[in-house]
């Protein structure tokens, strides 16, 4: 909606290509150019009243900017800067959120204006109820000829994740890609003395990150199905459904999976908790394509594992947070160069609810006095890999397969699994001492070049190698490996 929005309101005014122009929109951003302040204070107005009217909840922030002497690309980095200022100091809106008595909406706490279908439903959610028709239509010409061949849909409710007796997860997965803010600085320093030219640049180059996005979201779909298994003859099961890794299944021919925010550097998707770990690194992987400029395209991913009914907004904030800590990750690691860099993920298993921010239930949840971070993730995923790390996908792939191996030990006793996952809290000596006991012979993973590792589950005074394979068994499926669009 908000990509056709500044369009649908500059028409309303009356503007065309003589009166105004478009220089870019993309990723809830858009930039215009008038041809005299009064015709771009009218649309602004024209704007403002269709997002409050289609849109009600929607933030919008708006600067305009005098264009004098100086070139197209100068203005409208000056305008960025004021805008970013704007959003920063802007008046938040404090609204009216019930008088006398009234009932909650199911999705977002607010004020109920509508039912649906005997849910309760806030202005905001009806609004983007009366558009569900354009996002499915949008949805379908991205990826509708690889699930109409199979005949397949995307889940429409969070109640169609799992089924009776089946996993009540969700995944809410976030993705942002890495550096497109230098990106664009570079398109101002190359082409910014020159209207024409960085109009084309800035348009080329955001098409180019569409083109991305929609490749990897339609090679996803695809693992998805390429990754679904026919369960006749399962024993533990054997009533014929169709499963994806022959774990979750698929109910009433729907993919649980579905795409929220996608056609960008900023993408939102859900799915079953228990993909949600390698869809997302899966993900990131089919995004590192070439972009217009600046090299391939790297992004950070958050991934929050919660109840099917936990409040999805609350779910996102987790999500986002998450993706913030695989940037702050990605910051530490030694710099590669401006064309190459990394993509990381972070996650969360969100079993009990959420009360603490994610630093503070960390502290709390998952450190060791004395022996470090239980938790080795955020992970550096997708292509790159930086000298040295161990914190990568491929470690913890290679650690949990190990627990996950069916001729193996731990797969068999369930029991004592959980009995390591309390040795590995109660540091490496504890971990050390129940393998010599109750698994004798039996080591874990060795990160590389350092050989402790297997003895004791530990890195010494750094963090735990194990804790987080463990903790994630119940939440991973394994999917096709794939490196790169059409290897699946």
């Amino acid at each position: 909606m908000w990509i056709t929005a500044p369009i649908d309101a500059a028409k309303e005014v009356g503007v065309n290509g003589v009166t105004s122009e478009l220089i870019y929109a993309g990723g809830g951003n858009a930039a215009m150019l008038f041809r005299d302040s009064p015709l771009a204070h009218q649309f602004a107005r024209t704007l403002t009243r269709r997002v409050l009217d289609k849109a009600p909840g929607l933030n919008l922030v708006l600067v305009h900017y005098e264009l004098a002497s100086e070139p197209l690309a100068i203005a409208v980095q000056q305008a960025l800067k004021q805008l970013a200022r704007k959003k920063l100091n802007r008046r938040h809106a404090t609204p009216l959120l019930g008088l006398g008595v009234t009932a909650a909406c199911n999705y977002t706490g607010l004020p109920a204006v509508a039912e649906d279908d005997g849910r309760l439903l806030s202005a905001e959610i009806e609004a983007k109820a009366k558009v569900i028709g354009d996002a499915n239509r949008r949805l379908s010409d991205a990826v509708g000829t690889l699930l109409l061949g199979a005949q397949l849909d995307f889940i429409y409710d969070f109640d169609q994740l799992g089924s009776k007796g089946e996993s009540s997860y969700m995944a809410v997965v976030h993705i942002d890609g890495n550096g497109m803010g230098r990106r664009v600085e570079g398109l101002v320093r190359e082409y910014g003395k020159d209207d024409d030219a960085y109009i084309h640049a800035m348009r080329s180059f955001a098409a180019s990150v569409h083109s991305v996005a929609d490749r990897a979201l339609q090679e996803s779909v695809r693992l998805l199905q390429i990754a679904i298994e026919r369960d006749g003859d399962d024993q533990k099961r054997g009533d014929g459904k169709e499963r994806i890794g022959g774990v979750v299944p698929v109910n009433d021919d729907r993919l649980p999976f579905r795409p929220i925010v996608f056609g960008g550097d900023d993408i939102t998707f859900v799915c079953d908790g228990r993909l949600g770990l390698t869809l997302a690194e899966f993900y990131l992987r089919m995004l590192e394509q070439e972009l217009w400029y600046g090299g391939k395209l790297y992004a950070r991913a958050g991934v929050a594992v919660v109840k099917s009914h936990y409040p999805f907004a609350r779910a996102y904030e987790l999500a986002e947070e998450l993706a913030g800590s695989a940037k702050q990750f990605i910051r530490e690691q030694p710099a590669v160069s401006e064309e190459h860099g990394y993509s990381a993920m972070d996650w969360h298993f969100g079993v009990n609810g959420l009360v603490l921010g994610l630093n503070a239930l960390r502290a709390r949840d998952y450190q060791h006095p004395t022996s470090g971070a239980l938790h080795m993730r955020p992970l550096l995923a997708g292509s790159a890999e930086a000298p040295g790390v161990w914190r990568t996908w491929s470690t913890f792939e290679a650690i949990i397969d190990g627990f996950c191996d069916e001729n193996g030990e731990w797969v068999q006793n369930r029991s004592k699994l959980k009995r390591l996952r309390r040795a590995l809290r109660d540091g490496p000596d504890a971990t050390e001492q129940f393998l010599r006991v109750a698994t004798p012979g039996r080591r874990l993973y060795e990160v590389p070049g350092m050989p402790d590792t297997a003895e004791t589950g530990w890195i010494d005074g750094d963090r735990s190698t194990s804790f987080d394979a463990v903790e994630a068994l119940d939440f991973y499926v394994p999917l096709a490996r794939a490196t790169a669009p059409g290897g699946v």
